[in-house]
């Protein structure tokens, strides 16, 4: 049985990627397994675009099941390294929602774009049903 705890940080190596994760080797000897949405706290498409066999990770135990298996997050370390004003829920938002878009004068241009589009979309539309009046 694993003197592994829920909650305890650990270090281990990449021993195998797979679509859904990378398992990892601990240095106890055990192996868990790093899910690919608890990889990063960005969105990773592809888990080798993180992680490759041989690299050195460090991670936090989630869960250890009555078989034995081991779920491992390094989402979580990265969550609690974050200062507290740019966690969910915490103090200025600017930049920092869900598109990953760090500077709000990206999103104010994009906007700008959008409306435009819009309104010329808009006014050719009003004309079109003008004429056919």
């Amino acid at each position: 049985m694993s003197e592994l705890k829920e909650g305890t940080v650990v270090t281990g190596e990449v021993i195998s990627v797979k679509p859904f994760g990378a398992f990892v080797k601990l240095e106890s000897g055990e192996t868990g397994l790093v899910h690919i949405s608890q990889i990063s706290t960005k969105y990773v498409e592809k888990v080798e675009d993180v992680l490759q066999v041989g690299t050195n990770v460090k991670a936090k135990v989630l869960s250890i099941d009555p078989s034995g298996k081991i779920s491992l997050s390094m989402k979580a370390l990265m969550s609690e390294e974050r200062p507290q004003r740019e966690r969910r829920g915490g103090g200025d938002r600017r930049g920092g929602g869900r598109g990953g878009n760090k500077n709000p004068g990206d999103f104010e241009d994009m906007m700008k774009k959008w409306m435009k589009s819009s309104e010329e979309r808009l006014s050719a539309l009003a004309a079109k049903q003008k004429k056919n009046r």
